[in-house]
């Protein structure tokens, strides 16, 4: 998986990636979705992102089957935030984590400003999503798509987002269970909503794991489900499911 900066070439395949991504991930009309390709991503719109001095589209390449192609894209307008206006990931790209890639270089580019990004109101998903990472709803607005008015949730980076992504108890290096010391890997960590979450693994060598530890409160009672989701039983902390890759606007 490389990221790297957005190419006139890739001009169809972000089309393309985005027309399925809508058409999947929300309960959109195909005339909403085609007004929405049209206004964003016709060749004019894209040729404006991708010259835009105060805007940074991004994409993620990937070799399959031997061939490169785009699967994920974002776009971000720089001002007194980062603000993604759209991630999107090919449907069939999903549970690779390429949003949270995404999400994370672009903190990585532009970590002297806070985050931000609006998402469609029938996208209850995407909000979760953002929140997994320490974003908070922060309002409501409407943006005008061929003469459609749609509802957007806003969300940002506010006062304790930093702290919410760092542990508020002592991390060890190694937890007790059931008489079992199981090793804890201190240096990779999941978000969570509250703190981070940090896999405990069944012996030394880190290559099975075991469970998780949540550094909100100390407790090893944290449950998974198959979309990588993450609660821990005692005090609610949650790290939500990464795969979610839907549109932003």
């Amino acid at each position: 998986m490389e990221i790297r900066p957005a190419e006139s070439d890739d001009r169809e395949r972000i089309r393309a990636i985005a027309r399925d991504s809508l058409q999947s991930s929300y309960s959109l009309s195909p005339q909403q979705i085609e007004m929405i390709l049209e206004e964003e991503f016709d060749d004019t719109s894209l040729n404006h992102l991708l010259d835009d001095p105060d805007t940074t589209v991004l994409v993620v390449d990937e070799t399959i089957d031997g061939t490169e192609t785009v699967s994920g894209f974002i776009t971000v307008q720089i001002g007194t935030q980062a603000t993604i206006r759209w991630l999107h990931v090919d449907p069939e790209a999903r549970g690779r984590g390429i949003a949270t890639t995404l999400l994370g270089r672009v903190r990585e580019e532009f970590v002297e400003k806070p985050i931000a990004a609006s998402v469609l109101e029938d996208a209850a998903e995407g909000g979760e999503f953002l929140k997994g990472f320490g974003l908070k709803e922060s309002g409501h607005d409407q943006i005008i798509v061929g003469g459609e008015e749609l509802g957007v949730t806003m969300f940002t980076e506010g006062e304790g987002t930093e702290t919410s992504n760092e542990p508020t108890v002592p991390v060890p290096e190694s937890v007790s269970i059931d008489g079992v010391d199981r090793p804890l890997d201190r240096d990779e960590s999941v978000p969570g909503t509250e703190a981070p979450f940090f896999t405990l693994y069944s012996a030394e060598d880190e290559q099975d794991a075991y469970g998780y530890f949540c550094s909100q409160c100390g407790s090893t009672n944290v449950s998974a489900d198959g979309q990588d989701r993450l609660e821990c039983g005692d005090c609610g902390n949650a790290h939500l499911a990464d795969e979610w890759d839907g549109a932003y606007l």
